[in-house]
């Protein structure tokens, strides 16, 4: 985990230093290395073309645009900007963005051009400028950083068309004709135009990244503290698990961000064996937090999500496991401080959960957020040394699973809602929630939190032909429609896929089971049944948009009738 000065230096520093080094590199390349090569070599043939047929029109339109990225303009326009944006956003996140991107900008030119000396056009010049220090195009820079910073600023709160023609005039139209109007005054070559656009654009991203993404930097945007409705200061619960999360900075880094961002005091709450975290979220409940921060894994995560199902109290991951599947379904950062940022500014999105129920006597209705399996996947989670977990992370999964691929298929009676029962013989079988693995495997594409459904894979290869045909099969990403449209014109195929509110596994003999990476023994019997809008998660504002279809249902009490179906032992 990150000091904050490391994150400053790793998020802001270095990749200006490496854009910065880049420029250079590439300045170098075109002036000395590539100048007698094509299309470097051809450059002042435009220039001079251009210089050729200028005209009246196109001198007073190129000398608007040059005026308005010029210096005095872009200074000037900076200001006005950023006190408009941050009276507009009431955040000092705005305005520092822009100014940072502009001042980025020019701190990337002024540094190339210390290394980089290149002659303008031979010409005759409409500008009075010097015949050296060509390479980037300074205006063409400052034009991208300061209207395209603004098209970033505006996009946030513009959707559509309108959203679509901001960045096409602002971030594209804009810089690209100052560009333009650079070469056509002969103050610049095409490269030095196209390097500028660049390194622009490289500084936009970098900034954007340290100042206005929920991962930023520094900490929330400002304002006056947070209050709750009632108007009582905001406090959370931190569920710990002390094996993930055993680090006294750790700890303290997440007061101290909570204490910044104006939260009380969180309440702490470690795990333990007997009780893996859904009683450790009752008793935050009780007593009466704003907000159940869970520093723990996938399991860690799963228990508190069962206690807080339906009671509207939103949920903040600071992921702390080995596959941390709904932190990255979700897009949540995985650094420590990245995540707490997050939870205290991020806004609150509705999930679904596949609940299912309990062999356990008295065990009530039992849910998962990510996945729930038969088969190959549970006896993998299951033989996965901790050891080996805890040293390498979520390879050590593929460790197990090598172990298991020999193990004979399973007979498996599937039934989808009120289809018809389908038949196959199967490794596994993993109902999900959401569709992302490991490494940006995707192996329920199309699968969303907060569809209202289920979607079903049925993993089914036979030989090493089998297992190549489908581990091309995740790879290739295939969409939902495109999977069940295939499925329909072949029968047998290494993987299948379906979608459902109710997903019914039955299997011919007792086989592994898990939830979320935790196995819950076998069985021969797992039905599963979504839960739509059940589960509030706290998640990066603006990163990812609620499905306008996504609504939550009433949720049932844990004794209900007709609720979640039951998973049977034999």
């Amino acid at each position: 985990m990150l000091t904050e000065a490391g994150r400053v230096l790793r998020r802001i520093v270095l990749p200006l230093v490496a854009t910065t080094l880049a420029m250079v590199g590439l300045g170098l390349l075109v002036s000395r290395v590539m100048e007698d090569v094509w299309p470097i070599s051809v450059e002042d043939d435009l220039v001079r073309t251009l210089a050729e047929h200028r005209t009246d029109t196109w001198d007073n339109a190129s000398r608007v645009l040059s005026t308005l990225s010029g210096g005095i303009a872009v200074v000037a326009g900076t200001l006005v900007a950023a006190v408009l944006a941050r009276l507009a956003y009431r955040s000092w996140r705005a305005p520092l963005f822009l100014m940072g991107a502009v001042a980025a900008q020019t701190a990337v030119y002024l540094v190339a051009r210390q290394f980089v000396d290149r002659d303008r056009p031979d010409v005759p010049r409409l500008d009075d400028v010097a015949g050296s220090a060509a390479f980037p195009s300074g205006h063409t820079g400052a034009a991208l950083a300061l209207y395209g910073g603004i098209a970033v600023l505006l996009s946030v709160h513009l959707t559509g068309p309108v959203r679509k023609w901001v960045w096409r005039v602002l971030f594209l139209l804009v810089p690209l004709a100052v560009g333009a109007a650079r070469v056509y005054r002969g103050d610049s070559h095409p490269s030095d135009v196209v390097a500028a656009y660049l390194s622009a654009a490289a500084v936009l991203t970098i900034m954007n990244a340290a100042v206005l993404s929920p991962r930023s930097v520094w900490g929330g945007p400002g304002g006056p503290p947070p209050r709750t409705a009632d108007g009582h200061v905001p406090r959370a619960a931190v569920v710990v698990n002390p094996i993930k999360l055993d680090s006294e900075d750790g700890r303290a880094r997440i007061a101290r961000i909570m204490a910044e961002a104006g939260w009380a005091p969180p309440l702490w709450l470690e795990t333990t064996v007997d009780d893996p975290g859904a009683g450790a979220t009752r008793r935050a409940l009780d007593e009466g937090v704003d907000l159940v921060l869970v520093a723990g894994g996938d399991g860690t995560v799963r228990e508190c999500a069962e206690a807080l199902a339906g009671t509207g109290v939103p949920l903040a991951v600071v992921p702390s496991g080995t596959g941390n599947l709904l932190a990255r379904n979700l897009g949540l950062p995985i650094d420590l401080a990245d995540a707490v940022h997050v939870a205290v500014h991020g806004r609150d999105r509705p999930i679904d959960l596949g609940g299912i129920e309990s062999d356990e006597p008295d065990a009530g209705h039992r849910y998962f957020t990510a996945m729930a399996g038969i088969g190959l996947d549970a006896a993998m989670v299951a033989d996965a040394p901790d050891a080996l977990k805890k040293k390498v992370g979520w390879p050590a999964y593929a460790v197990s699973g090598a172990r298991h691929l020999r193990d004979a298929r399973m007979r498996v009676t599937l039934r989808i809602d009120d289809g018809p029962p389908i038949t196959r013989r199967a490794r596994m079988v993993l109902v999900g929630n959401v569709g992302a693995l490991q490494a940006g495997m995707q192996l329920l594409p199309g699968a969303e939190p907060d569809d209202g459904l289920l979607d079903v894979v049925v993993f089914a290869p036979y030989g090493m032909t089998g297992w190549a045909h489908a581990t091309l099969r995740v790879i290739g990403r295939r969409r939902r429609d495109e999977q069940q449209a295939a499925a329909r014109q072949r029968r047998w195929r290494p993987i299948e896929h379906f979608t459902g509110r109710t997903v019914e596994v039955e299997t011919a003999r007792p086989e592994p089971r898990e939830l979320d990476g935790d196995p819950i023994g076998p069985g021969t019997r797992m039905v599963v049944r979504v839960r739509p809008g059940a589960l509030i998660v706290r998640v990066p504002d603006g990163r990812v948009a609620l499905r306008p279809e996504a609504r939550a249902e009433p949720f049932p009490p844990a004794d209900a009738d007709g609720g979640l179906a039951a998973v049977e032992g034999v």
